[in-house]
Parts: structure tokens; C-alpha cells; sequence
């Protein structure tokens, strides 16, 4: 048989395919492997001389690559979740206003009023109702569609940093984003973007109520008052001030003397003895201004109303700048303005035969991801030039105003990131898109139907990887057997009892379907098209080159060095584990003997608690318990997953053979003797006792 396995540097994967190897010495495996997160060669290294053994990196939603290497099997086996970051930016309409915010705050916002609902595995907010309005793509330019849900969950794993003239945006690898001819594609693919240059909104403020409650220390020395309402020539010395304070300014506080002062730097003298008149429009504090070295002048504004106001407002670091959210709301001639002074404090013009250009350039992420919001609320075109960091430096953004551009997408960069935390979605009121991250991203809102009637609708969310075995099957060798390798997290967890294959896949939400969505995949491709493909759902595995984050080898990592094994919560949640032979084994028995169509749970029956399991492997170390230390849960852990397995072994007649006491000190035993193996996988953010609060 020659076999081809999907996903098969990772833990499972490799000792299944060590298994075969060993075992049926007339097979050959093709290992396709993407080497990504929790992949790693060094897992079968022991194999790769072997003649019968070829391995080759590429990804399974490369449809091309996949159609070559399933004309060339008998069968294949898949064991390889569809979001955005949440640091990336989304606009939101709300009360009249529009306000640019990351992911992470509006949902941390919207939690404070709204209920938030866990399924598990994801957190979910209903905003139905509540006229809250994101951005979303429609009719060549971004409207207001009324949000309905955001939806978080904890991810761990590499993200995708798409960079290019249109803007930058960070999804999951499986996310899918909109190129510029309005395609859904991956963003594995590295498109050229689809970004929005036009927004459906009139900006028509003529005032700006300051609603800060900001006061005067009653030291004795003059009062500083600032007006709450501005309008006229007020509203435009504010925006003129806090725009030269974003582009050329800095606010100091002096503790020696207790004074809060805004100074702005330039060359041009004139400038700020125009922005010294601003200010005493405003305000009547004090002000000076100075010459410094290098033909520099700088004006010092003497005021802490003032201090508090730009950073608020305007942040205070150079890369936390920011945009003033009500400047969004303002007529588009104050909008103009803002931007001009922008400009004048520290942007150039370009001169072209057949344009001028305006460039700006910000090291603020968010400074340029507002830039991009406001430009297209006036209605300018514009690009970006993105530099990466150089000596320790932030990566700046410099944003390109013009009336013409090369329609090439030029230099399009997709960049790995290691991260681990929440990552988002949202479901927005009849758009199957959003907009984010810098320079107005079109992004796919996943949240589709699940029905086998619109294939095309779902698999465009974030299954694409297994669509693309199933049609590379059907469409060039549709007698392969395929098995797919799928998990008990499907069912959701259990309190008592234990789920058998035919009782439903528990989502509680849209987007948590999407976990399940492969498996409805497979099983429509297999009644509809009658392709040979079998599903197995095992329960949590361990053994022999697991990686080292994983409960198990961690603690067996961690209490061999003497350090404290950390325990989430209480140590009661309930996990069915089989060891990792025992599955490989019931997938070869599925491979050889199961049915089409059919699903086979698989579990050795036994339950423990993960307090059972850590003093488990603390008496195996002759480890004293008081190395336990209960730490802080993590979120949307699961209390209990439990499968019934009598299927698999009433038709195919597969049991485990290795006993959890058995497993359990035979991995141990592996671990201590392959120290080589895992030492160069473990660092302080592996070993970390609460790795989801570390921002990788």
C-alpha cells in the first residue's frame, strides 16, 4: 500500500507513521507537512533514511500539490481551527460616533453590559439589537451593518501577517480574506488585498464636547481652564494642536517640581508662534518657546488640563500615538485640517510629472491604522509603504497620498508569528465580511451554513484544507481511502456519561461549528460523491514525542528540574487518556477495516483527573507532591470529555492494550532517557505555567 499522510510531523501523525513503517514492511508513506506549530523533523528522524519513506513540505489547501500526490496513493490519512488577532483594528458605529478599537477592547467593552456566553471552547456576546454597527464591504465601498455577535476563543499557534501597499492585517492561517477581484481566498495564499478606499458615511460634526473630567490642582498657582465644548475657530486650534502634538510632540511630567508640560518641536519658528496663539484661544496657561540645538525651536505648553487631554486623546509614546476619535465624526474641512497640520509637523510632499503626493510615517501601529480610517471617510486614495524594524526599532508605516497608482500589488509580504491568546470573529447582520486591521482589510466573517447544499459557502471559511482532499480525491483518484483523524472536542464536554458516534456535535454557536465542520464535510463528500472515507474521534493522547507544552511531558519536564508543576484551577477537570500507540493502532484498524461513512470514537476508558495524573508522574520521579502549585485556570477549559469506544470494537474488533499505568511509565521513562529531543523544544514561554498570558 502506498499511503500518504497528512500532518505527519506532528505528535500523532509521527508515531503513526513510525508504527506503519515498522509494522507493515511492504508500505509506502508520502509525509506532506507544512511544518508548522507543533510540527517537528526531528520526530522521525529515525525514519528519514528509510527508502519507503518520502517526506515533503507543503500545505494540503495548495489544491495543485494535492491533486499530484493523491494520483499517486492508495490512501490517505489526515491528521491535521480561523480568526484575527486581537490587537487588530475594527471600526465601530455606535451612538452616533465612530471609534477605532482592537478586537480586545471592544469585546472587553461590550462585556461590561452584555452577557457573555460560553460554549467551552468560545465566548460569545449577542448584540443583536443593540445598533452597534461595524464596517463591512458592499457595493464598491465600506457601509454600516449592525454587529450581532463577537466570538473569541484561545488559540495557540502561528499567525499570517499579510503586508502589502493596500494595508497589513493578522489572521489565523485557515482565516479567509477577499482579493482584489472580490475572490474569498485563503490567506495562506498571499492575495493581493481587497481594501476599502470609500466609506458610506457623512461626517457632519461642527463641535467637539470634551465630556473629560479634567481639574486644576489647588497648589496656589493660576487656574488652567480649558473649554468642553468647542466650535469654530476653538475646534480648529484644538485639532491643529493635538495634531502637532501627535506628530512632533511629547508630554513630560516633572516630579521635581510637579509640572505637566506638552512640548512640540519643529524648525519652523513660525509655525509654533501660530500654534501659540491656538493654545491661548483654548486655554490660559502658560506657554514658551525656545531655540534648541540644530536650528530646532520648541514650544512648551505649561498646563496639566491640557497634559491629560493630548494623552487621552492622542496616547503618549510615539507608538501608541493615535487618532482622536472624535475627529472621525468632524465635517470633512476640520477633517482636512487635522490632516494638514499632520502633514506641516512632520510629513513631505512628492512632486511627479503627473501628481503630488502627501507621505506621512508613523512607528504607531494604530496611528496607522487610523490614518487609513479617516482618509477613506474624506474620501482620498492612498497606500502604504511598510518598513520592517531595523536595530531593535519599531516597524513604521508610511502612508502615501495620491491621485494616481500603479495597479501592480508590488511587494507582497506574508510574515509567521508565534502567538498565543484570544483571536476573534464577528457575525455581522446580512454581510458575510468585515473590515480590519490597517488600511481597511475586507476580511470573511466565518460564520456560514453548515448545509451540504452550499459547499462552496462553508468551505470558504476554515476547512479549506480538507475540502481539498476531498475534491483532490474525487476529481483524480476516487478510490482512495481516506481516513480522517477528528477529535472528541466535537461533541463538546460531558458531565456524566460518555458520547457515542451518533449523538449530535454540540456547537452552541455559529463559529463553533466550525470545529465540527470538517467532519460534516467529510461525511457529505462521502454520501454524496461515494468516496471511501472513514472518521475516527479519539480522546487526549500522550506517549513518546509529545510536545512539551502539554500537560504530561510538561510535568515530567518541570519536576525532573525541581521546579513546581503548575496545575490549572483546582485539578479536576476530567480527561479520557489512551496512549499514543493504542491510537495509531485503532487508525490502522479504521484505515484496513472501517466502513465508509462510518464514525469510530476511540478511547481506552481511562478517566483521571489532571490532579490524578500530575501526582501520578510526582510518585514515578520519586517526587515529593509539595511541588504542586495550583495556578490561575485557563479560559474555556473544559470540565470533562469522555467517548464510549464499543463501536470500534464490537465491528472492528480493536481494544488498547496499554494500560494507563503502563503508558504512564513507559512515557516517563522515554522522557528521561530523550533528554536531546525535547531539550532544544523547551524554553521559559513552553515551560510557562500560565502560557496564555504571554504575548508571543
Amino acid at each position: 500500500m502506498r499511503l500518504l499522510v497528512t500532518g505527519g510531523m506532528g505528535f500523532i501523525g509521527s508515531n503513526f507513521i513510525r508504527y506503519v513503517l515498522e509494522k507493515h514492511k511492504d508500505w509506502e508513506i508520502i509525509n506532506l507537512d507544512k511544518l508548522g506549530y507543533g510540527s517537528n523533523p526531528a520526530n522521525l528522524r529515525d525514519v528519514e533514511n528509510d527508502p519507503r519513506y518520502t517526506f515533503v513540505k507543503g500545505d494540503i489547501a495548495d489544491f495543485e500539490l494535492m491533486k499530484g500526490l493523491v494520483k499517486q496513493v492508495d490512501a490517505v490519512v489526515n491528521f491535521a481551527a480561523e480568526s484575527v488577532a486581537e490587537n487588530e483594528f475594527v471600526a465601530v458605529h455606535r451612538h452616533g460616533r465612530v471609534k477605532l478599537v482592537t478586537f480586545g477592547e471592544l469585546f472587553e467593552q461590550l462585556s461590561k453590559t452584555n452577557r457573555v456566553i460560553k460554549d467551552g471552547k468560545h465566548e460569545i456576546i449577542d448584540v443583536s439589537g443593540k445598533n452597534i454597527k461595524v464596517l463591512s464591504f458592499y457595493n464598491g465601498c465600506g457601509a454600516w451593518f449592525p454587529l450581532k455577535k463577537i466570538i473569541r476563543h484561545y488559540y495557540k499557534g502561528k499567525l499570517l501577517c499579510l503586508r502589502q501597499k493596500w494595508g497589513e492585517i493578522c489572521v489565523t492561517p485557515n482565516h479567509s480574506v477577499y482579493d482584489v477581484f472580490g475572490n474569498l481566498v485563503n490567506a495562506g495564499s498571499n492575495p493581493e488585498l481587497l481594501a476599502v478606499r470609500r466609506i458610506n458615511y457623512y461626517p457632519h460634526e461642527h463641535k467637539f464636547r470634551n465630556t473629560a473630567k479634567i481639574r486644576a490642582e489647588g497648589t496656589g498657582h493660576l487656574r488652567v481652564t480649558l473649554d468642553k465644548v468647542y466650535t469654530g475657530e476653538k475646534l480648529e486650534a484644538l485639532l491643529k494642536l493635538l495634531a502637532a502634538y501627535i506628530s512632533e510632540g511629547n508630554a513630560t511630567y516633572n516630579k521635581a517640581n510637579g509640572s505637566y508640560t506638552v512640548v512640540i518641536n519643529n524648525s519652523n519658528e513660525e509655525w509654533l508662534k501660530s500654534l501659540a496663539e491656538d493654545y491661548t484661544l483654548i486655554s490660559n496657561g502658560s506657554y514658551s518657546i525656545t531655540k534648541r540645538k540644530h536650528g530646532v525651536y520648541q514650544l512648551e505648553l505649561n498646563s496639566k488640563e491640557f497634559y491629560q487631554m493630548c494623552i487621552r486623546f492622542c496616547g503618549k509614546n510615539a507608538s501608541e500615538k493615535r487618532l482622536p476619535d472624535f475627529v472621525y465624526g468632524l465635517d470633512k474641512k476640520y477633517q482636512m485640517l487635522f490632516w494638514e497640520t499632520l502633514l506641516e509637523g512632520d510629513g513631505t510632499y512628492r512632486r511627479w510629472k503627473r501628481d503630488k503626493t502627501a507621505e506621512y510615517t508613523t512607528v504607531s501601529r494604530r496611528l496607522a491604522a487610523g490614518l487609513g480610517l479617516l482618509l477613506a471617510l474624506m474620501g482620498v486614495d492612498y497606500t502604504y509603504h511598510i518598513s520592517k524594524p531595523r536595530n531593535g526599532n519599531h516597524t513604521s508605516y508610511t502612508i502615501r497620498t495620491r491621485l494616481f497608482y500603479n495597479v501592480s500589488a508590488g511587494k507582497r509580504e506574508i510574515i509567521e508569528i508565534e502567538y498565543e491568546g484570544y483571536v476573534y470573529d464577528l457575525e455581522v447582520e446580512k454581510s458575510h465580511n468585515f473590515i480590519a486591521g490597517v488600511g481597511n482589510i475586507v476580511a470573511h466573517n466565518t460564520h456560514v451554513d453548515r448545509s451540504i447544499s452550499s459547499p462552496d459557502h462553508f468551505l470558504r471559511s476554515n476547512v479549506i484544507g480538507v475540502y481539498t482532499i476531498l475534491e483532490a480525491i474525487r476529481k483524480e483518484n476516487p478510490e482512495v481511502r481516506l481516513v480522517h483523524i477528528s477529535t472528541d472536542e466535537v461533541y463538546g464536554d460531558i458531565v456524566r456519561g460518555s458520547f457515542r458516534e451518533e449523538d449530535a456535535l454540540m456547537p452552541s454557536s455559529p463559529y463553533s461549528a466550525t470545529k465540527a465542520a470538517a467532519d460534516t464535510l467529510v461525511l457529505g463528500w462521502t454520501r454524496t460523491y461515494g468516496l471511501n472515507a472513514s472518521i475516527t474521534r479519539c480522546t487526549n493522547n500522550y506517549g513518546p514525542y509529545q510536545f512539551p507544552e502539554k500537560l504530561i511531558p510538561k510535568t515530567i519536564i518541570r519536576a525532573n528540574m525541581g521546579l513546581k508543576v503548575p496545575i490549572y484551577g483546582t485539578g479536576q477537570n476530567v480527561r479520557d487518556w489512551i496512549y499514543v500507540e493504542d491510537h495509531v493502532r485503532a487508525v490502522e484498524t479504521v484505515l484496513l477495516k472501517g466502513e465508509p461513512r462510518e464514525v469510530y470514537n476511540v478511547s481506552a476508558g481511562e478517566e483521571k483527573t489532571n490532579l490524578e495524573v500530575v501526582k501520578t508522574i510526582l510518585k514515578l520521579l520519586g517526587k515529593d507532591e509539595s511541588l504542586i502549585e495550583f495556578v490561575e485556570d485557563r479560559p474555556g477549559h473544559d470540565l470533562r470529555y469522555s467517548l464510549d469506544s464499543w463501536k470500534i470494537t464490537r465491528d472492528l474488533k480493536w481494544r488498547p492494550k496499554v494500560s494507563f499505568e503502563e503508558g504512564i511509565k513507559l512515557t516517563v521513562e522515554w522522557y528521561l532517557r530523550n533528554e536531546d529531543w525535547w531539550r532544544p523544544l523547551v524554553n521559559e514561554k513552553v515551560l510557562h505555567p500560565t502560557p496564555w498570558k504571554l504575548g508571543w
